[in-house]
């Protein structure tokens, strides 16, 4: 025997519920296979589900289309950072400056390193190191640094953390959105089962296979298991699937 198969996915969904209340277009409301309140909830559950994968799509498209701005910003803070870190490695080699200016960086136990930028934090703690050891360095009768400069590092430490905080921000929006979409996969999915239960119940007399047959009308999908498609297939028969919500 075929079993009834729910929607697995938001499209089949939708579809599942459209082909329901395209059902009623055709037929009286007292010949409809549900009852009115069912049909009102149709409408508002359709409508709310609509609503909110717009708002999901639409987050999960702003994030993605977002994210290239935020990893340029990534890399030119990052690039400024690694740069200034060099070239403060290079005056000490060169005996302009004394290795001792290294504790104002935070860089006195690297050995010459440039420390990790691999990840956002990094990125951001470095820069502010080196944005506050130059500053104090300078303080106290230090020349500035060149090529770049600490106003230009800063400059891109703060452009990427204003781009940090702004994706996270999306990301945020993009969690909240899922979160409720995959609450409303459950709860849609309990009332098409719901509202399939109805129909079934009330498409008329008839032998199974005709009862199946109205009930697809209403967007029910009935599957057949592999196993009995194959039995189906060796007795000559056709295996008859009206409707594939997938």
């Amino acid at each position: 025997m075929p079993y009834r198969r729910l929607p697995t996915t938001d499209k089949a969904r939708l579809r599942a519920m459209d082909a329901a209340l395209n059902a009623t277009e055709d037929r009286d409301s007292g010949k409809l296979a549900f009852s009115k309140s069912q049909l009102f909830d149709l409408k508002n559950i359709k409508s709310n589900f609509e609503n909110h994968l717009k708002q999901y799509e639409f987050d999960l498209k702003t994030e993605s289309e977002k994210s290239g701005q935020y990893k340029f910003a990534f890399e030119k803070a990052r690039l400024y950072v690694s740069h200034f870190i060099q070239v403060l490695y290079m005056n000490i080699e060169r005996e302009e400056l004394k290795e001792d200016v290294l504790s104002y960086y935070g860089l006195s136990d690297l050995d010459g390193k440039i420390p990790l930028l691999n990840a956002e934090q990094e990125v951001l703690e470095w820069g502010n190191r080196i944005i506050d050891g130059e500053q104090k360095r300078m303080q106290r009768g230090g020349s500035p640094i060149y090529n770049p400069s600490i106003a230009l590092v800063k400059v891109k430490v703060e452009d990427f953390r204003e781009a940090a905080i702004f994706q996270q921000n999306l990301k945020r929006n993009t969690l909240r959105s899922y979160e409720k979409m995959q609450q409303l996969r459950k709860t849609t999915n309990d009332f098409i089962s719901q509202l399939w239960t109805e129909i079934e119940e009330n498409v008329g007399d008839g032998s199974p296979e005709q009862k199946r047959q109205r009930a697809q009308e209403y967007g029910l999908v009935y599957v057949f298991r592999r196993n009995e498609k194959k039995k189906l297939r060796a007795q000559g028969m056709q295996v008859d699937l009206l409707f594939e919500f997938s």
